[in-house]
């Protein structure tokens, strides 16, 4: 027996998927016809591994899954977000503290530095400010700003299920610490994700490779709100069918963190801004210290499936790659991959 390791949620996928398929008799079919036509998975190439600097700690946090936080971070300090198990897709807003009006704004930041924004690159704000408000200065993750956040519609549009962690309400309850409401939400930086080209020009979502301890780190070029959340996506390879931990911490700057915070200022303005916007009426932020953190649709539940397969064939399908003695989360791989491809094909002939 080979155990296929489950959290509430996806168990109840995977049994939506069997109840609606007549050639499935229960979950343990759908392993074995999964294993089954799965093919052999491609090698992957990974980005080196790096060390960030030795800094002063200011505030160090352990993000669970189906959870966010909201981190002051001053003009000049460092905010690192870092893997701890791997493969963990993560969500970034900001605001500035100083008017919760003006946030980022990804579609300006991919207008400016690509869809891939990395190390010497900005992160720009909303207008009519349009500034560099934090530079990315170092790390090994990847990010995407084309994909926007998952949500209940994405869950009920293209799954048919509800009421399931996603980025939205883990981000609306991420910010009410300061007094942000549900409709001051805007699109997020996506951080470990793992983006390409599909095979008519269209974007797609590859499978997550971050590996333990890669990590990106940024520089706030004013005083800063940033709100990173645990993606709550385990319905797809954004975070590899799988919600981990991961770790925040806000640093002191070293000299040479403000050197490439300003180099990449710099690249981004070479020809210059417009003459700056001097907000008025500005509404600063402030944290609420009432406030009690209340995330919905936790806590996760493990819901294990025992199944028997053909051992030789998981072994030909299962990817070394990503899941390296991890054979229980190989096989998740391989259900999840194969149930939500048959629930497309079923959809697509109703």
């Amino acid at each position: 027996m080979t155990t296929l390791r489950l959290n509430h949620q996806q168990h109840a996928f995977l049994q939506a998927v069997v109840d609606r398929d007549s050639e499935l008799a229960d979950i343990g079919e759908l392993v074995r016809a999964a294993v089954r036509d799965a093919p052999a998975p491609s090698p992957l190439a990974f980005s080196p591994s790096t060390d960030p600097p030795a800094r002063t700690v200011v505030e160090e946090r352990i993000l669970q899954p189906g959870t966010g936080k909201a981190f002051e971070v001053v003009a000049g300090r460092v905010v690192r977000i870092a893997q701890i198990e791997g493969h963990q897709c993560v969500d970034m807003n900001v605001f500035a503290l100083g008017d919760r009006r003006e946030r980022l704004h990804v579609g300006r930041t991919r207008g400016m530095q690509g869809l891939h924004p990395g190390p010497g690159d900005v992160l720009w704000s909303n207008a009519p400010w349009e500034r560099p408000i934090i530079a990315i200065v170092g790390g090994t993750a990847t990010t995407d700003t084309q994909f926007p956040f998952c949500s209940r519609l994405i869950y009920s549009a293209f799954f048919g299920v509800h009421d399931r962690t996603n980025c939205q309400e883990i981000q609306n309850e991420a910010q009410r610490e300061y007094g942000l409401d549900l409709w001051d939400l805007h699109e997020s930086l996506n951080l470990f994700m793992h983006t390409g080209t599909g095979p008519d020009g269209e974007a797609v979502i590859r499978s997550n490779r971050a590996r333990p301890g890669d990590y990106i780190e940024f520089v706030a070029l004013l005083d800063l709100l940033v709100v990173p959340n645990v993606c709550g996506d385990d319905l797809s390879n954004c975070s590899n069918y799988g919600l981990r931990p991961v770790r925040v911490t806000v640093e002191e700057g070293l000299p040479e963190d403000a050197d490439r915070a300003r180099a990449a200022r710099d690249r981004a303005v070479v020809l210059g801004l417009p003459t700056p916007y001097e907000g008025r009426g500005a509404l600063p932020l402030k944290r609420d210290r009432s406030y009690v953190a209340a995330f919905p649709h936790l806590p996760l539940r493990a819901a294990d499936v025992e199944v028997e397969i053909d051992e030789a064939r998981f072994a030909r399908a299962r990817n070394t790659d990503l899941y390296p003695g991890d054979d229980a989360a190989a096989l998740r791989d391989i259900t999840l991959s194969s149930a939500i491809e048959r629930l497309g094909a079923f959809a697509g002939n109703e």
